[in-house]
């Protein structure tokens, strides 16, 4: 259940070693953004909550064993933190998989929101390389990509629970 997982599907090139975080901020005010469609037809925009709560993106897949490790270990803290911090999960399956994505939602009574992008148009600029998963991004409140790692090993929970608990400390 540890490591990372990426799609066998071509969605472009590879990112190269020098390349920086994905949608980095250009500006210490912060740009990063996210509007998507939830997986039961409503939607979440990080405008929405852009000075009022930090935000932590888990980027997953139905067919990743360490993506739902790490999701889980989410769910399992996210009542921490769910006062200044929004956790959201996006799935990068396809429309063809939709049906997984809802089965495992529901199956595994995740308490944050899952956005879901089947036609990968907003996930590919988010994530280096554009397919692998897990990928984590956490936000500050003001927009500012504060870190973002990819893959998910024994041991990663700890560190989400120590970046979180210094981002919330102020």
């Amino acid at each position: 259940l540890s490591g990372s997982c990426a799609s066998t599907e071509n969605t472009g090139p590879a990112p190269s070693p020098a390349a920086p975080v994905a949608n980095a901020p250009a500006s210490p005010g912060g740009d990063f953004t996210l509007d998507l469609a939830t997986w039961y037809g409503g939607r979440f925009s990080f405008g929405d909550i852009r000075g009022k709560k930090h935000l932590l993106v888990a980027f997953w897949a139905t067919w990743c064993d360490p993506c739902k490790a790490e999701l889980r270990d989410l769910a399992a803290i996210y009542d921490r933190y769910r006062d200044t911090v929004e956790f959201v999960a996006v799935s990068t399956d396809t429309e063809e998989s939709m049906d997984k994505v809802r089965a495992f939602v529901i199956e595994s009574n995740l308490p944050f929101p899952v956005l879901v992008d089947p036609t990968k148009s907003r996930i590919a600029s988010l994530i280096p390389g554009g397919d692998t998963v897990p990928y984590s991004i956490l936000v500050n409140r003001n927009g500012t990509v504060v870190s973002s790692h990819t893959g998910y090993e024994p041991g990663d929970g700890d560190r989400t629970i120590r970046e979180l608990d210094a981002l919330t400390a102020d």
